[in-house]
């Protein structure tokens, strides 16, 4: 028998409904039956007040299923052959409708899932095995894996795991996503298609609270992995070697671009910095050099402090630590939740005492008819800082920010030479 569509989507309803019985999969099955209503709600034509047409088109073709010995069909009282009320699946048909539908039962889809997804799992990273440990007891169990995994869509699957192996290989400088695309699937767009999909996992199965409440450029950029690598901004009195030989940064101006790779292989040799300042906005990095670095070494975070830039300022800090220089860490960031935030961070990641820099009440004051709006929602995740002891060189500043419901970025802050 050929299937009509309609005939087609009413047997995988059932089916549907069939595999998510509670009972699915369990040795004793309830006596309740599978059945789909025929209501306004599902079917608005069946009850269209005046035109019949699709009631009858649909009522001849449910009987043919009945006449096939697949469903039962019960008419409402009284309009027998006319209204359906409820179609029932025979339970004794099941093998028969999944053959003719070319469609794979749920117990064997999801064995044959366990059995793929135990396989990667051997050759996964530690950092997943949370992951895999969850998914497959829900297989196990016959419950829906969490969101993205798909049962059955092989390709998808497989891509996936692909990208998930990929984010936790050990690489030596950043990729892009580009690159890393092609590399994975030889298609340069398919990362994209995967990329939410991918930190949703990672968020929920191998992060920190705090790490899973970055961005998903940030946690990709822990890992090297770009929209397009960048140099490192920095301008000052530094010297360093490579096994190419020695590089004096005050000779170049107005400052010098490191590759990721470059800054991970150099041995600090000299520097004689009054400070180190760290800067997260790039026209703010220009504005401060320019006006304000007399024999300083400052460094342009990008925004944020991915791993390349942490292990320089580490290997800098290392230097005047053994050097028993008094050399002051600084940063300067936005007047904000995001800025103070990443300060935090900064400290966390590398160790290094950074104090704040034009993040002050003092400055916000002066540049607060510059400043940006805040909702309620912001100011309650403000005051939450407020709250936290670490924050505590914050807490004038916070206030006022709450206060006043703005927030102001580097680029409001005009620097006197």
């Amino acid at each position: 028998m050929k299937l009509s569509q309609v005939q087609k989507e009413v047997l995988h309803s059932l089916l549907d409904k069939h595999e998510n019985r509670r009972d699915y999969g369990a040795e004793h099955k309830s006596s309740r039956r599978t059945l789909l209503k025929v209501d306004s709600r599902r079917y608005p034509d069946y009850y269209h007040v005046s035109d019949s047409s699709f009631r009858l088109m649909f009522n001849a073709e449910m009987q043919q299923l009945e006449q096939q010995g697949w469903v039962n069909l019960e008419w409402e009282p009284f309009n027998e052959g006319e209204f359906l009320q409820r179609l029932v699946l025979r339970a004794d048909a099941l093998e028969e409708i999944y053959e003719v539908l070319e469609r794979t039962p749920k117990n064997e889809l999801y064995h044959a899932t366990a059995l793929m997804l135990d396989d990667w799992r051997q050759k996964g990273p530690p950092e997943l095995q949370s992951f895999y440990r969850h998914v497959l007891d829900r297989l196990y169990r016959l419950e829906a894996p969490p969101s993205p995994i798909k049962p059955g869509d092989k390709k998808e699957l497989t891509d996936l795991l692909q990208g998930l192996h990929a984010f936790f290989e050990p690489r030596k400088s950043e990729i892009s996503k580009r690159l890393l695309s092609v590399r994975l699937y030889g298609d340069s767009k398919r990362w994209e298609a995967l990329e939410k999909s991918l930190v949703d996992i990672l968020k929920k199965f191998c992060l920190t609270e705090e790490e899973a409440s970055s961005s998903h450029d940030e946690i990709l950029a822990e890992r090297g992995i770009v929209d397009n690598p960048v140099h490192i901004n920095l301008a000052g009195p530094l010297v360093f070697s490579t096994s190419n030989g020695k590089v004096d940064l005050s000779l170049f101006y107005p400052d010098l671009g490191l590759s990721s790779e470059m800054a991970k292989d150099l041995n600090v040799e000299e520097c004689n910095a009054k400070a180190v300042v760290t800067i997260e906005n790039k026209a703010s990095f220009y504005q401060y050099i320019k006006e304000k670095a007399s024999g300083e070494l400052v460094l342009y975070l990008g925004g944020y402090h991915n791993t390349p830039r942490r292990e320089l300022l580490k290997k800098i800090y290392r230097y005047v630590l053994e050097k028993k220089y008094q050399v002051p860490f600084y940063h300067w960031g936005d007047m904000d939740l995001g800025g103070i935030t990443i300060w935090y961070h900064l400290i966390n990641k590398t160790g290094i005492p950074f104090q704040p820099l034009y993040m002050d009440v003092e400055t916000y004051r002066q540049h607060l008819h510059r400043g940006h709006p805040l909702d309620n929602s912001y100011c309650q995740k403000l005051a939450l800082l407020w709250e936290n002891p670490d924050f505590k060189i914050f807490h004038p500043l916070i206030e006022e920010i709450i206060k006043n419901q703005k927030r102001v970025e580097q680029e409001a802050i005009i620097l006197e030479a």
